[in-house]
């Protein structure tokens, strides 16, 4: 059985009081949550304070909102996965917002989920198609074989799918639950069955148990939602009571 999971992408918000409060209310109130795995991806610069607050092996896992391939280098502005691998067990990558306003390709996305996975990274790989498809979009399946292209399929089973699709992101327009589940069908063939694949775009604590019916889907990415403690542990709690381990 393939790991339940949600994943809060707190973005670039939060300054240090906010991302301290905002972690320790997270904690507090999924303290009694169990048999999901949830994960907390705040702005990267404070990842060690939101590691001393949930710390580390615990119920709350870290992550980074992104990466560079490198190890190390004249990159200024950069973060490397050598970097992150001591602060957080994931790295989302390809994410939508990335591709869009930093140019990021296919191409990087690949270079960075093999740096990831050296590291000892567990890649979230974000694919998305930016309209609406009437059976399903191509480009979220291209998306995702062009990312996982000379990746040893040994490894498939510590990469994270995230499917998210852009016209669902912030635009309060969530995917049919039917439809998020078809395109997660499709991915599902590229990778294997113990690879988590989440569905993400205008998640909610309201329609996020529609999500949880379905088979197809293993968890959640969740943004904007995310940065509110009590309606993140709202959908945290929704999901365990429908997909957590027994």
């Amino acid at each position: 059985m393939r790991r339940p999971m949600v994943i809060g992408n707190w973005k670039m918000y939060t300054e240090v009081a906010d991302a301290h409060v905002l972690a320790t209310s997270i904690r507090n109130y999924a303290s009694n949550i169990k048999g999901i795995e949830i994960v907390l991806c705040p702005p990267i610069i404070w990842l060690s304070e939101i590691l001393s607050i949930v710390g580390k092996g615990g119920k709350i896992e870290l992550g980074a909102q992104n990466m560079f391939h490198e190890k190390e280098g004249p990159y200024t502005g950069e973060i490397s996965p050598m970097m992150i691998k001591n602060l957080a067990k994931y790295v989302i990558i390809g994410h939508s917002e990335r591709r869009e306003y930093f140019g990021e390709t296919n191409l990087d996305v690949n270079e960075k989920v093999i740096a990831a996975l050296r590291a000892g990274l567990y890649p979230i790989i974000c694919v998305g198609e930016k309209k609406k498809s009437v059976r399903y979009p191509t480009s979220a399946v291209n998306q995702l074989k062009e990312a996982l292209a000379h990746v040893p399929k040994k490894y498939y089973k510590d990469i994270i799918i995230a499917y998210e699709p852009v016209w669902a992101i912030g635009t309060g327009e969530n995917a049919d639950p039917e439809y998020a589940a078809k395109v997660i069908a499709q991915l599902r063939q590229l990778v294997l069955r113990e690879s988590p694949i989440l569905y993400g775009g205008s998640v909610n604590s309201k329609n996020a148990a529609g999500f949880a019916e379905r088979p197809e889907i293993d968890g959640l990415l969740v943004g904007g939602a995310s940065l509110r403690a009590s309606e993140f542990v709202k959908i945290c709690s929704t999901w365990a009571e429908k997909k957590s381990f027994k």
